[in-house]
């Protein structure tokens, strides 16, 4: 088996040398759990802390046994090959060896968020037919479980895996079985479940890079909730597949001087972090140069927005870490990015294609566009990282795929140099005058003003425009509302975005509506302008 470490070239130091290296791999036996449980069992898996308690370690033999356990649970019950089973915990080693233990018996992992609402868990069980509900098993849990007639194993019990034994044969998996099935955040209407193969950890290669290429002794951590994309591979799975340590740690709020003092006493040194906890690191004070000095911290990738160049440059400068943007999304993730590593790129852009990627601009008829040319990211259907397809949803799945690629509703442009510059979601695009303008580059000129703590924007309706450019601005501590903040606002993105793209309607908010995905929620922003809320899917007119 081929796994995910032996995708790495360590010795690669340009992006020319990077692409020339890389070898796919292709179909082959795999499985995701077996990739990461590889590292030699002595060596510490996890360090998870909860709440002020004495943080719990793991070794790799120890996760790998544990692991076995739960499969042996599972194999009890007369689960295996293609059941879904419901994972609904925090950060944890219960959490960890839920996921591998159900991956080892050839059974498909449904992730489940403890921030979702009743009816969101209750969608995701309904729809997945999920065999088991594996949580806290709280109250509310355990009714919405009944609804759907879902049998639940609770971690709280202490002895929840004691005596149970592994199978005695595990089944074989190759690289194309399914293993994940991730939810979309759904803003509107019910949320997909999106199927991805065994094969979709491989496809993450171009992590080591934006890691700026493993190193014995990493260790690995995020804020950002396993049961998410994001999260579950770059958080967990990747960092394990490589051999790294993890360090579990996510409390109900980011709470800056915690983290860095948990990353202080385990040595962390990758991880991921958005770009809104890194606002909050930079605000706090908590990371500093001088508190860098005790840290083992040397890289980081955020994602799911874009990073403005002041909060690169105060990483860079105040910090001396590169900071590495890593863009995907649920169907296709971690694409796109930077490799300080390989040579730093326009702090502006996402970054390049990672190596193995076929990754272009196409037109609405699915063509290829060149540099320069505005239109829809997308990448080769047949990708390791692409999804297998919408869990019960023909009709979605082949709005997804066209004419051989996995098209992602994000709109963007590569210029002469290859790098890839992100215009914002399809549906956020906005066009006012005749233009095209991507929210993304406005709010990255808005964020950069001292007085904006928080910022987006959205494109409403028009009679003159087609669409007016409104910016809802959260604002920094000390700062007040006033109509000269709003002027410098507007004309600081007419001086370096454009007259075309300033927002002429600027209103101060307490607070930015968020998806459960940490992401802003436009779609919220467009209604509270008085846009009519888009209908749920399957309803008509």
């Amino acid at each position: 088996m081929i796994g995910l470490a032996d995708l790495a070239r360590p010795d690669t130091t340009t992006w020319e040398e990077a692409y020339a290296a890389f070898r796919d791999p292709g179909p082959q036996p795999y499985n995701i759990a077996a990739d990461c449980l590889r590292a030699p069992g002595d060596r510490t898996a996890l360090i998870v802390y909860a709440g002020a308690e004495t943080p719990v370690r793991l070794s790799y033999a120890e996760l790998d046994a544990a692991a076995d356990r739960f499969a042996g649970l599972l194999a009890e019950r007369g689960i295996g090959v293609g059941h879904r089973i419901a994972v609904k915990l925090p950060q944890s080693a219960e959490m960890a060896i839920a996921i591998l233990g159900t991956l080892k018996v050839g059974a498909i992992v449904v992730t489940v968020s403890n921030v979702l609402g009743d009816d969101a868990v209750e969608h995701r069980l309904h729809d997945s037919r999920a065999s088991l509900l594996v949580c806290a098993a709280d109250e509310r849990e355990t009714a919405t479980a009944a609804r759907t007639g879902t049998p639940v194993v609770s971690v709280t019990d202490k002895d929840w895996l004691d005596g149970r034994v592994a199978p005695a044969s595990l089944p074989a998996t190759t690289s194309e079985d399914p293993a994940l099935l991730l939810y979309t955040s759904g803003t509107t209407g019910k949320s997909k479940g999106v199927l991805h193969a065994h094969r979709v950890l491989l496809g993450h290669h171009g992590v080591d890079l934006a890691w700026d290429h493993v190193r014995p002794g990493d260790v690995a951590h995020s804020p950002v909730d396993w049961s998410w994309a994001g999260g579950l591979l770059l958080g967990l799975l990747v960092p394990l597949a490589h051999g790294m340590t993890v360090v579990a740690y996510r409390d109900t709020r980011f709470d800056p001087e915690r983290t860095v003092a948990i990353m202080r006493e385990t040595g962390v040194s990758v991880g991921l972090f958005p770009p809104t906890a890194l606002r909050a690191l930079q605000r706090s004070g908590a990371l500093t140069k001088q508190t860098m000095a005790d840290l083992r911290l040397r890289s980081l990738i955020t994602g799911a927005e874009a990073v403005e160049p002041e909060l690169a440059a105060w990483a860079r400068n105040d910090l001396g870490l590169s900071i590495n943007n890593a863009f995907g999304q649920t169907e296709a993730n971690a694409l796109i990015g930077h490799a300080h590593v390989l040579g730093d790129l326009d702090p502006g852009c996402l970054g390049r294609p990672y190596p193995g990627h076929e990754v272009a601009i196409l037109d609405p008829e699915q063509r290829p566009v060149p540099a320069g040319t505005l239109g829809e990211i997308a990448v080769r259907a047949d990708d390791a990282v692409c999804m297998l397809g919408y869990w019960n949803a023909p009709e979605a799945t082949a709005a997804k795929f066209r004419n051989g690629w996995l098209v992602t509703g994000d709109f963007g442009r590569f210029d002469a140099s290859g790098n890839l510059h992100f215009h914002g979601r399809a549906d956020d695009l906005i066009k006012s005058g005749g233009y095209r303008i991507g929210p993304g580059e406005i709010e990255a000129t808005l964020y950069a003003h001292p007085a904006v703590a928080d910022c987006a924007v959205v494109g409403v309706p028009d009679p003159v425009r087609g669409q007016e450019i409104v910016a809802y601005v959260v604002l920094a501590p000390g700062h007040g509302a006033d109509p000269e903040l709003t002027i410098d606002l507007q004309a600081r993105v007419r001086r370096q975005v454009g007259a075309h793209a300033y927002p002429r309607r600027v209103e101060y908010v307490a607070a930015l509506t968020k998806t459960s995905t940490g992401k802003v929620d436009r779609r919220a922003l467009r209604v509270r302008a008085g846009v009519p809320a888009p209908r749920p899917e399957g309803t008509s007119a």
